[in-house]
């Protein structure tokens, strides 16, 4: 009995025993291949210089596979720290930074004194810098760089505050980052990578004597083939901003002759180019252009070439015509580039003087708006020459024809501020800038412009500070807003419009005085409602006249029916808009009714007209095959805001069908902004899966051209 007895303790104990050994060897196991399979993916990481190599996402899946069950079925494990930092580690690298950070944080939280702690504290730093926490980041980074982390680790901190400094211009404490993973803490293969990132800091920090040098540098650093061509084209770069044009040149000639580099040669030969003008020999530097031009099968680098062409002939040969072919071509060439949208914009600002050509003959039958349109059409002109085509004198000559020729319009005044500006600017002649600003005031005292003449004499709130409907406006809303005083308010509103026509404030002087009615006076008849009627007819494609509009709208039938029980002609008008609504939504038939009808327009925006909702697009375009430019007759109204579009796309992202839900009062601005959403392309694949197939709501920015700002 006995012996059974202690036979059976034996082998309990000897089970017991097999258990442990078996539970302990799968866990060993677990942790092994986790570990195992972390490290081999960061073999394949550290593949490039500063650790930016490839990722194997299976790898590291794999190791977090492994590391959880560690985590999840043995928290007491002496491996428990190292399981966390492979999984802080590897969400990392998948990308998976809040995941990565919660895992970070609890191994420095609890096992502060792990192995693991510094390599993870330098982890959590670059989650931070990832998730657009830059502060915390550098602050941790800061850390680690001066404080005793292993040589790598400290390495790493440098890059990261060498590259973040750089990036916000900070170019010398860069440097000082650079130069320590240079002397120091870089491995070989990190040195020329640091070097160069001190060149361009140099480069970028305009001195280029230490940019050259630093450049030089590089070459007798064992620079692999991409190195060197950074060192030698950056070497020619420093030598042409130091005018040791020959230099720059002989180093450009090095890369030239080097096969290795050939499939750069049309960027080398626009660089040649480039050092050939600024050694003025503009024949040379024309030739080259257009052999690249000719010879360049890179669409990009032949763009850039007729770009470089468009320019010499606009600033360097005053050929504008001859100018805009080029850059005409270089839109063709390579629309999206940077050359491309500049030279776009430049075409049509050449394109543009054709249409501000002087056309207006003066006779008996003129009229103060023909006047003034013609008058405004010039001062564009004269803009356009001076801010966007570089012809300073053709600009004071179009601004002098202007106040010479249109003395009563009124952008007279402006014309002459504005020419007293380009004597100061362009001439370097004050006293004439001085003299024409002294005259504003007393040839022009009621103009709308008086009070910028006044700011630059620095004569505001004097004597002269008086007379022009700015004044007045200013004490009508006072009054209004301020002192509720309403007789006091519409009296100065009533001043502008009786005394000042011809301002731009008399529009809002007269939109406020039917408000003022409406609002405290009202007859409770039909009588606001028309007279809002009579003001937007009165101001087509004003600004205010847009809010008139909104007023009505906003009123419904219009304050026309309370009170007079009048209704008639506010029905009449209904009849055939409905009818026109049931043969475009299918007449009574509920289903294809549209429902936004009475809907605010910008809820209307988001329901379809069966009732189904909408939602926002929410990518931008990747192309828009026909860039909005802003339309030449709507200078005048200088309207910029938001248009709304209902857009379709096909399975290839391009937009097949559109609807202009919320339009502006420029039907050129509609129309053009129309040509820009039909042509635009978007990235499928970006597209939420149900919102595919389905129309979307696109908000389309309509931005005033600069030089009418």
């Amino acid at each position: 009995m006995v012996e059974n007895r202690n036979g059976r303790l034996l082998i309990t104990a000897l089970l017991g025993v097999a258990l442990w050994l078996t539970a302990g060897c799968v866990y060993w196991n677990t942790f092994y291949n986790a570990k195992k399979a972390f490290n081999e993916a960061e073999k394949w990481r550290k593949a490039a210089s500063f650790g930016a190599g490839r990722v194997k996402t299976d790898l590291y899946e794999k190791a977090i596979d492994k590391s959880l069950k560690v985590v999840e079925h043995y928290p007491n494990s002496k491996y428990y720290d190292d399981a966390l930092f492979v999984l802080g580690a590897s969400y990392f690298y998948l990308k998976r930074y809040v995941a990565s950070e919660r895992r970070l944080r609890e191994l420095l939280a609890n096992y502060g004194d792990s192995e693991y702690a510094k390599e993870a504290e330098l982890y959590l730093a670059k989650v931070k810098l990832e998730r657009q926490d830059e502060e915390e980041a550098m602050a941790i980074f800061e850390r680690v760089f001066g404080a005793d982390f292993k040589k790598s680790f400290k390495g790493e901190a440098a890059v990261a505050l060498g590259n973040y400094h750089f990036e916000n211009g900070n170019f010398g404490q860069a440097r000082t980052f650079f130069q320590a993973l240079r002397d120091s803490l870089g491995d070989d293969r990190d040195k020329c990578a640091a070097q160069q990132m001190i060149a361009d800091s140099y480069f970028n920090d305009f001195k280029f004597s230490d940019a050259l040098g630093s450049y030089l540098q590089m070459l007798g650093m064992e620079p692999d083939k991409k190195q060197k061509y950074s060192a030698l084209y950056g070497a020619a770069m420093s030598s042409f901003r130091l005018m040791k044009i020959e230099d720059g040149l002989d180093y450009l000639r090095t890369l030239a002759g080097d096969e290795v580099y050939f499939d750069s040669v049309g960027v080398i030969r626009l660089r040649m180019a480039e050092g050939y003008e600024y050694d003025e020999d503009m024949l040379l530097a024309e030739d080259i252009y257009r052999e690249v031009l000719e010879q360049e099968a890179n669409s990009k680098v032949a763009a850039e070439a007729a770009y470089r062409l468009g320019l010499m002939y606009q600033f360097e040969y005053d050929d504008l015509p001859q100018a805009k072919e080029f850059y005409d071509q270089t839109v063709k060439l390579s629309r999206a580039s940077e050359f491309g949208q500049d030279a776009l914009t430049r075409s049509a600002d050449i394109g543009k003087i054709e249409t501000f050509k002087r056309t207006l003959t003066m006779d008996s039958t003129t009229t103060q708006e023909m006047i003034d349109e013609a008058a405004y059409t010039q001062y564009q002109l004269a803009e356009l020459y001076w801010s966007k085509l570089g012809k300073p004198d053709s600009a004071m000559t179009e601004m002098q024809y202007v106040i010479d020729s249109f003395p009563n319009s009124r952008y007279a005044a402006k014309a002459m501020i504005a020419l007293s500006q380009m004597y100061m600017e362009h001439k370097e002649d004050p006293y004439t800038s001085y003299d024409m600003l002294k005259s504003v005031p007393k040839l022009y005292p009621n103009s709308d412009y008086l009070p910028e003449a006044l700011e630059a004499l620095e004569m505001k709130g004097g004597s002269l500070d008086t007379g022009y409907a700015r004044i007045y406006l200013d004490k009508a809303e006072y009054f209004l807003a301020d002192e509720q005083n309403i007789d006091s308010a519409r009296s100065y509103y009533r001043f502008i419009v009786d005394n000042y026509p011809d301002s731009k404030y008399a529009p809002q002087a007269e939109l406020a005085l039917i408000w003022i009615t409406e609002t405290y006076t009202n007859p409770g008849d039909s009588s606001t409602y028309y007279a809002y009627l009579d003001f937007i007819d009165a101001y087509p494609g004003n600004p205010w006249a847009a809010e008139a509009e909104k007023i009505v709208a906003a009123d419904g039938s219009g304050s026309a029916t309370e009170g007079s029980g009048d209704t008639t002609d506010v029905v009449d008008d209904e009849v055939p808009r409905r009818a026109e609504e049931d043969f475009l939504f299918g007449g009574e038939a509920e289903a294809e009714k549209d429902t936004t009808l009475s809907l605010d327009p910008l809820v209307a925006v988001y329901i379809w007209p069966n009732g189904d909702s909408i939602y926002n697009c929410p990518i931008e375009p990747v192309e828009i095959r026909e860039e909005f430019i802003y339309p030449v007759e709507a200078y005048n109204l200088e309207w910029e805001g938001a248009l709304y579009f209902q857009i379709l796309l096909d399975f290839s992202g391009e937009v097949t069908d559109y609807v202009l839900k919320i339009r502006c009062e420029s039907e050129e601005i509609n129309r053009e902004a129309s040509k820009a959403v039909a042509s635009m392309v978007f990235d499928p694949l970006r597209i939420p899966q149900e919102q595919q197939g389905k129309y979307m709501v696109y908000k389309f920015q309509v931005r005033r051209p600069d030089h009418l700002r």
